[in-house]
């Protein structure tokens, strides 16, 4: 990458190829794929106190419901930043054949330190379920993931009133399938995780504007080029650096759900946009 300072316009042209899994062999967004290398995702341990098999069926189960709240999440991968989601169960009879579970979630940074908790209270129609995992305990899971998906998407660092200026992230446009979202998300995830400053509520006004446009090619020969631009702008709408990738995908492999993919293609973007920012501030104060 390289900046240039051009009648205090800062211009970025960086042209990065997609990350895995954008390529054939993407796989369903709800599938318990490892999490993207350069994402920190969420690792999720068995549950403590429930019996085997429910103690992984039930983290599993977790694992699943969290990537449907676009969260990276696995079981079975995670890198030196992944988020540690534990849980503890103890349980109650509650008569009749039913069981009362109740799950206390920590979420931990990779260090071990508990950043957020919650307590779940679920009643199960039936002990086998508890006893025999399965389909039987995906609705405990599937009940905590949106709370648990918000501990980690509201981890935006908080701006120094007066210089941290706010940034917003606007919907991304020309996606097909959920991309358009899925990408949005997947961006603010990113630069929240590189410290930037997000807007947090409506009345907040962001000192810059990050928009993100796709575009795809038409089919030949079973392939699409897919383009994507990353673009930063100030409050007025002026252009102040751009980031672009660019790769080769299977011909219609997005047209349905982007799912971790989306999260490969921010992580891969961000780091320029935040540089691109630092860049832009430092201009700001010199002038």
């Amino acid at each position: 990458m390289r900046f240039a300072v051009i009648a205090a316009i800062l211009l970025l042209s960086a042209c990065q190829p997609l990350p895995h899994p954008f390529a054939d062999d993407r796989p369903p967004s709800n599938a318990p794929i490892l999490t993207p290398p350069d994402s920190a995702g969420v690792i999720v341990m068995p549950i403590t106190g429930a019996p085997e098999p429910a103690a992984h069926d039930l983290a599993g189960a977790m694992a699943t419901a969290l990537q449907d709240q676009d969260v990276p999440a696995s079981t079975e991968a995670r890198n030196k930043h992944s988020y540690r989601l534990q849980g503890a169960a103890t349980t109650e009879d509650a008569g009749s054949g039913n069981l009362n579970v109740t799950i206390t979630w920590e979420m931990r940074e990779a260090d071990g330190t508990t950043v957020h908790a919650i307590e779940q209270s679920t009643q199960l129609l039936s002990q086998a379920a508890w006893q025999h995992g399965g389909t039987g305990v995906s609705e405990i899971a599937r009940q905590a993931a949106p709370a648990l998906a918000k501990m980690v998407q509201n981890t935006a660092p908080l701006a120094v009133a007066g210089t941290d200026p706010l940034v917003a992230v606007h919907k991304v446009t020309g996606a097909p399938g959920d991309g358009g979202e899925a990408l949005s998300i997947a961006m603010a995830d990113a630069l929240r995780r590189a410290k930037v400053p997000l807007i947090q509520k409506p009345a907040d006004k962001p000192g810059f504007v990050v928009e993100g446009k796709v575009e795809i090619s038409k089919p030949d020969s079973g392939k699409q080029s897919v383009k994507i631009a990353w673009s930063l702008l100030d409050p007025q709408g002026a252009l102040l650096g751009q980031v672009n990738q660019e790769n080769a995908v299977a011909a219609g492999s997005l047209d349905g759900p982007w799912g971790l993919t989306a999260f490969d293609v921010a992580n891969a973007a961000a780091p320029g946009i935040a540089a691109l920012i630092a860049e832009a501030r430092k201009a700001d104060a010199r002038s």
